[in-house]
């Protein structure tokens, strides 16, 4: 499963060759969070060369998204702010892609694994199988910047200030479906606030492409990423008073808010073998944190 990351900022990551087989050039990975039983990743990748790969089909549900440059996809021309995902089995085009540019790598139910070839993976249906509707997939290209900001689809009261892109839904919407991957654009505007405890039925992730906002594990800037588990409470949060905050964002399924208020945590417990004043008590589960969001303290964030 993948653990569950909460604040790490990219420029802490170490940089690895990045996980492109087949391709030809020179390009590194940053590795956001990683399921080291299945492969499934969300990685950061810098192209310090041209790179290019023929076409083929993926062993995992695959997303790009475009923070910078140029990527070639068949005969399409992305460029900073576009979109494409590929399910796991069905042939994409070749593709190339500019030096200097930036992509966030998105993996689901698969490693790395690519098979060049001319024609779809064998015993799969003839546009590809999604892992989780199981319903025929195909390939999905879409440009953000050709799209209008939406109103919030799943929260009202507090939340419906803020707007979404839809870049990718699985299943489409088709009455109260509650299965099958999102990935979107989200914004808050300025000084965007909201003070309730909330977790969720999904898992949630994102990275922030501009603006900041702060909250009760730390401050969202851009390129800091988060990975977070169904049912994991957070909150609250205060975007940024200039232009708000702008993420790229996924689930698995459909995004519930379930609220909690008047909250409180309490610790208690009696010291046996160890000064509580100096070797404070850690709860068990807390989260990999990354090292320019500081210490964990349970007195404060």
């Amino acid at each position: 499963m993948r653990p569950h990351v909460e604040l790490v900022q990219q420029d802490d990551l170490c940089w690895h060759m990045a996980e492109l087989p087949k391709g030809d050039g020179k390009v590194a990975q940053r590795n956001l969070c990683y399921d080291e039983e299945n492969g499934a990743a969300s990685t950061k990748l810098r192209f310090d060369s041209d790179w290019g790969r023929p076409g083929g089909y993926h062993e995992a549900d695959t997303e790009w998204f475009v923070l910078k440059g140029e990527v070639r996809l068949g005969n399409h021309v992305l460029r900073d702010g576009c979109y494409w995902r590929a399910p796991a089995g069905l042939r994409v085009p070749d593709i190339s892609v500019k030096e200097g540019t930036e992509v966030l790598l998105f993996r689901e139910y698969g490693d790395c694994g690519f098979s060049v070839s001319d024609r779809d993976r064998d015993n799969f249906v003839r546009h590809g199988g999604n892992t989780v509707s199981q319903k025929p997939g195909k390939l999905s290209i879409v440009d953000s910047n050709k799209m209008d900001w939406m109103p919030n689809i799943w929260e009202g009261d507090t939340q419906w200030e803020l707007m979404l892109k839809m870049l990718y839904r699985d299943p489409p919407w088709d009455g109260d479906n509650t299965k099958g991957f999102v990935t979107l654009m989200c914004w808050a505007p300025p000084g965007w606030s909201d003070d309730r405890l909330v977790h969720h039925p999904v898992f949630e992730e994102a990275y922030t492409i501009d603006g900041y906002m702060e909250y009760n594990f730390g401050t969202l800037d851009p390129g800091t990423y988060f990975f977070r588990p169904a049912k994991v409470k957070h909150g609250h949060f205060v975007a940024g008073e200039d232009k708000g905050t702008t993420w790229i964002f996924r689930l698995d399924g459909h995004l519930i808010n379930w609220i909690t208020v008047e909250e409180e945590v309490i610790v208690k417990g009696k010291p046996l073998n160890y000064d509580p004043k100096t070797q404070a008590p850690v709860l068990a589960g807390l989260p990999v944190r990354s090292k320019s969001t500081g210490a964990w303290s349970l007195d404060g964030q």
